[in-house]
């Protein structure tokens, strides 16, 4: 049995790899070697796992001399700890290297360092014997215990209950994510039709909200959390704006068209940790919760469980709305009016889908394809009514059938335009039912452009 005189369970915060380790260990005949390793990880009250990044001659040591010990930093009040260790085996694989090699892998794929923290496994050691180090030692203390979270879930669940639609489920998850949990900064993405990109879709803290940015599956945590469907917690991310910059420019080195980044992912100034969750509904992915914190730790121990919990009941939620179709017959088409003023060129650019309004980006893809099908309706005969059926039945759409996102693509979609206040406006006036406003007149010119899109975007034309 192991003999702690502090128990793992009460540093915890220190076993989050918010700060780098050290670990000392021997040769066979007894000569020292000192290393810095990334994580040394809670497995549980007699075990940790430490990240197999080592140099040779601290593989050598353990090899010969399987006794070990690691100084670990407590965050917050920079305690240390030392752990006496012994080494039990190496996984490459399950769920504790799955765990770790996740998160590593959205770290280093935020910073555009994925050949430099590539996990080759997981070592696991027992504790033999966890006490406080240094001349300066902090008394120990027994662990404190996690507050109840059950009342809390009970609360957000119910508040999701109530929702009557896909974008009223969005908007209330995430202020019930603040109101109870202290979540304050969160966007909800979901994913695109081909299931290789994610679209925000609504947040909550941001601004501007970043409704309408897209992120590459596999591409920054958001990406990597929905390519291994698990959980991504990072308790430290000191790197603040420079994570979004990363992403971004991982964006463009993947290959992505330039009208791809029209609309940035938001993120806080003084990040300083973050989440993302994946939503899985009947097996399937469905989107991402995204989250950050300007606290460190602020999604340590005991939050991955949550998260879990959350990002299951919103996805289980978002699904049931997406998928009620419920819809009452359209109205007769409207007179066409004349709205006055200054006209606006609308232009619809075929290689991406993508819609300006007098060289002010608006949106791309599928609810590009929406609001270019409602403009020409609207300027053939003034027509202001439509219904998501009749969208779902219009093959130029290219909807897939089963599961369209149809109505996270129209939040998205009257996000955009509220954004940008263009003088169009998209309301939904009933379940199934849609309004289209235009108070401007409006030109509109289609580009039959077949290649990537060009980065700056001339008004067409013409307009």
């Amino acid at each position: 049995m192991s003999e702690l005189s502090v128990p793992l369970e009460s540093i915890r915060p220190c076993l989050q790899g918010v700060l780098p380790s050290w670990l000392v260990t021997c040769s066979a005949d007894g000569v020292p070697n000192a290393t810095i390793i990334s994580i040394v990880r809670y497995v549980d009250p007699e075990r940790v796992a430490l990240t197999r990044q080592f140099f040779n001659k601290t593989r050598a040591n353990l090899d010969a001399n399987p006794q070990a010990q690691a100084i670990v930093v407590d965050p917050a009040s920079g305690d240390q700890f030392a752990l006496d260790l012994r080494y039990l085996h190496t996984e490459s694989e399950g769920p504790i290297f799955d765990e770790v090699e996740a998160n590593l892998a959205a770290v280093a794929s935020q910073m555009g360092m994925t050949d430099v923290f590539r996990l080759r496994g997981v070592d696991i050691h027992r504790v033999l014997r966890c006490a406080p180090f240094g001349e300066t030692a902090p008394p120990v203390q027994e662990p404190r215990p996690e507050p109840d979270a059950l009342p809390l879930l009970d609360e957000f669940m119910r508040r999701l209950s109530l929702c009557v639609d896909y974008a009223d489920a969005a908007r209330v998850g995430l202020e019930t994510l603040d109101d109870l949990f202290g979540f304050s900064y969160s966007i909800l993405l979901t994913t695109d039709e081909r299931g290789d990109r994610l679209f925000a879709v609504s947040s909550n803290g941001y601004v501007p909200s970043g409704v309408g940015a897209e992120v590459p599956v596999g591409v920054g945590l958001v990406g990597v959390a929905a390519e291994r469907r698990r959980v991504v917690c990072v308790p430290s991310l000191a790197r603040s704006r420079a994570m979004n910059a990363a992403l971004q420019d991982s964006i463009r080195r993947s290959g992505a068209e330039p009208s791809a980044v029209e609309i940035e992912l938001p993120g806080l100034e003084r990040v300083q940790s973050a989440a993302a969750v994946p939503l899985l509904a009947h097996g399937e992915l469905t989107g991402v919760l995204y989250l950050e914190s300007e606290r460190q730790g602020a999604f340590g121990p005991g939050k991955e469980r949550l998260l879990r919990i959350v990002g299951g009941q919103l996805a289980a939620a978002l699904a049931v709305l997406q998928a009620d179709r419920a819809e009452s017959e359209p109205d007769e088409p409207a007179a066409a009016t004349s709205p006055q003023g200054e006209p606006l060129a609308v232009a619809y650019y075929q290689a991406d889908d993508s819609v300006f309004v007098d060289d002010a980006y608006v949106v791309k893809g599928v609810p590009g394809r929406i609001l270019w099908k409602l403009l020409r309706e609207h300027a053939a005969d003034g027509r202001t009514s439509f219904t998501n059926r009749e969208l779902r039945l219009d093959e130029r759409l290219g909807l897939p059938a089963g599961n369209d996102n149809l109505e996270a693509r129209l939040l998205v979609l009257r996000k955009r335009l509220a954004a940008i206040e263009c003088g169009i406006t998209l309301d939904r006036v009933d379940r199934g039912r849609l309004s289209l406003g235009v108070s401007v007149p409006l030109t509109l010119a289609e580009v039959p452009t077949t290649g990537p899109m060009r980065a700056a975007h001339e008004p067409p034309a013409g307009g």
